[in-house]
């Protein structure tokens, strides 16, 4: 068990830190980034939290604070793919879990989640398997939204407008 005034100032360093960021200029940065990494650790830490220090550290960040792990899930999403890493592929699940803590009414989790199925099968991940391990850490609505969504059988990149697009870097997701 974590010192709760550790994960406290953790909290305080990683809202800190998110907080001179935009979701467009993440977007932006090569894959990978500084950002990436320092994210990751976010991620690896809010992992090893109790579930009410995960809430804490989920309630304490902004929306927009919380729509960068969104990019962040689907960076490492994509590096997963590239280097057949299932943790690293968990982990941006579980970013994804943190960026939709709470939802917004026009926004739509299926779409965003389809990459992360996608990058499952592509790995030979069992996709109930991936999604109930990420709503273990998941908090607030998201976490029923993971719970059903690993049990489809229905998700293709493209039914839910998403490509797998080849560059010189290695594979990468686009929208539209």
């Amino acid at each position: 068990m974590e010192n709760g005034n550790s994960f406290r100032v953790f909290t305080a360093d990683s809202a800190a830190y998110l907080a001179d960021r935009t979701v467009a200029d993440y977007y932006a940065e090569p894959l990978p980034a500084v950002t990436d990494e320092k994210l990751d650790e976010m991620v690896i830490r809010f992992m090893a939290a109790t579930p009410a220090e995960r809430e804490f550290f989920q309630a304490a960040l902004s929306p927009a604070q919380r729509s960068l792990f969104g990019i962040y899930g689907h960076r490492t999403a994509t590096t997963a793919v590239r280097t057949t890493d299932p943790d690293q592929l968990l982990r941006g699940l579980v970013g994804a879990a943190i960026a939709n803590f709470t939802i917004p009414n026009r926004r739509n989790v299926e779409v965003a989640l389809a990459v992360y199925y996608h990058c499952a099968r592509k790995l030979g991940v069992n996709t109930v398997d991936l999604f109930e391990m990420a709503a273990e850490f998941a908090g607030g609505e998201v976490v029923g939204e993971l719970l059903a969504y690993g049990r489809r059988s229905d998700i293709t990149l493209q039914k839910f407008g998403w490509r797998e697009v080849k560059s010189p870097d290695g594979i990468r997701y686009k929208f539209g």
